[in-house]
């Protein structure tokens, strides 16, 4: 969570394809799934590695 206060270069975000404004952070076998809503973000859930595609499918 230090590395998205922080905007840490090198931290682990990707854009999720599909889904406008949504974002993963990679945190070891974790996932952090959020949501970019200016001036902050909204952390949506976070879901071991093997479940991200299913939690993907329930994304709006």
């Amino acid at each position: 969570m230090h590395a998205l206060a922080d905007e840490r270069p090198g931290a682990e975000i990707k854009a999720l394809a599909g889904h406008r404004g949504w974002y993963r952070l990679r945190v070891g076998d974790w996932r952090v799934l959020y949501l970019s809503d200016p001036p902050g973000i909204v952390i949506d859930r976070i879901v071991n590695r093997r479940d991200l595609e299913r939690a993907l499918a329930t994304l709006p």
